[in-house]
């Protein structure tokens, strides 16, 4: 069980720090329901980790009036944006907020101490992180994007490898690509921590600070676009078939909270599948909406969205088998001990009444 010590801890100490702001905001804290979630309730205060592509259908969901439609009011609203998952993760624990849309690996850490919560919906089924690596480095490593993966893999040992910060999904994934090839990340590469924000990641790539950095779409797209780097590594694209399709962006609550609005819930839910098939059916809108949602130019918008389109679910139904990509993943990042079965975490009842009407 050693996995878990350091991320609980950290997750314990920050839940305690954001259950103080929050008591000081006049918002609870421990395991009691909010005082407005009553069943009658349509209003929801909504968590988000930050303005990136993990999170695009719930920006459609709000942008094309899904959720006013469905009779919600969002408070605040403008949602806010916590910065990381485990704040998000902690925010819920703290009865901060009621609805997180975030990460499936904070979802698992936090499940750990609190057996309510619950995945309510899907809204990205890939892993939108890709290794980025400057042209220098592929030059020296006789490599390209097309290479094997397990040589790609070798030409990174090593080297100065930017990731967001320990024990986090970036983290994960270049412990996983290790592990595949027999070797150990933490040994045999350099990490260089240098946060989750796009622009100062590739800034290190660009100045030659770090061979290579994990970043989240459309950090590598736009490394292209600029001529300094390439997608050495991109899960999304298929360069990694042990993880094709896998759970990665999800809508989760407390068992309790959803309990004690279940109307609101299943409207929060029916609006982003309503976003989702939005998505899906309206392509040119679309590429507009995510232009705009991540400030992105023409250039880096079509290769950004050419390659991430294939992430954005057809239905926030959890899929079992992207559920079990992504459990087993945790399990080799070294995330998670032992895989985490499907009927306890996913509560496809509140999902198939949210969907029922559809």
């Amino acid at each position: 069980m050693k996995l878990f010590i350091r991320p609980l801890f950290l997750f314990l100490a920050q839940l305690l720090c954001i259950g103080v702001l929050l008591a000081g905001c006049g918002g609870s804290t421990g395991g009691t329901t909010p005082t407005t979630n009553t069943a009658g309730s349509m209003t929801l205060k909504v968590g988000v980790v930050n303005k990136s592509i993990f999170f695009f259908p719930f920006y459609v969901a709000q942008q094309e009036n899904f959720i006013k439609e469905q009779g919600l009011t969002l408070d605040p609203n403008p949602v806010p944006l916590l910065g990381s998952g485990s704040k998000l993760a902690s925010a819920i624990e703290a009865n901060g907020i009621d609805v997180a849309v975030g990460g499936l690996t904070d979802v698992f850490t936090i499940s750990r101490v609190d057996a309510r919560i619950k995945i309510i919906g899907a809204v990205t089924n890939s892993y939108l992180l890709d290794v980025v690596a400057s042209k220098k480095f592929e030059q020296e490593a006789h490599l390209t994007a097309t290479s094997p993966l397990a040589d790609k893999v070798k030409a990174l040992v090593g080297k100065k490898v930017g990731i967001s910060a320990p024990n986090s999904a970036s983290d994960a994934l270049l412990t996983y690509l290790f592990r595949q090839q027999g070797l150990d990340a933490g040994r045999d590469a350099t990490k260089v921590n240098l946060g989750a924000a796009i622009a100062p990641d590739l800034a290190a790539l660009k100045a030659n600070r770090v061979d290579a950095v994990i970043v989240s779409a459309p950090g590598g797209e736009q490394a292209e676009a600029d001529g300094y780097g390439d997608l050495y590594i991109s899960p999304v694209r298929g360069d990694v078939p042990t993880m094709e399709g896998q759970l990665f962006g999800v809508v989760y609550a407390k068992q309790n909270v959803i309990d004690a609005k279940p109307k609101a819930m299943q409207a929060f839910i029916h609006a982003i599948a309503q976003a989702e098939a939005f998505i899906q059916k309206n392509p040119a809108q679309t590429s507009v909406l995510l232009g705009k949602y991540l400030g992105l130019n023409k250039k880096v918008l079509d290769l950004s969205w050419s390659q991430t389109k294939v992430s954005m679910p057809l239905t926030p139904q959890i899929d079992q088998q992207a559920y079990n990509t992504a459990n087993q993943f945790h399990v080799k990042a070294g995330l998670i001990a032992v895989p985490l079965a499907y009927k306890d975490l996913v509560d496809t009842d509140t999902i198939n009444k949210a969907l029922s009407g559809l």
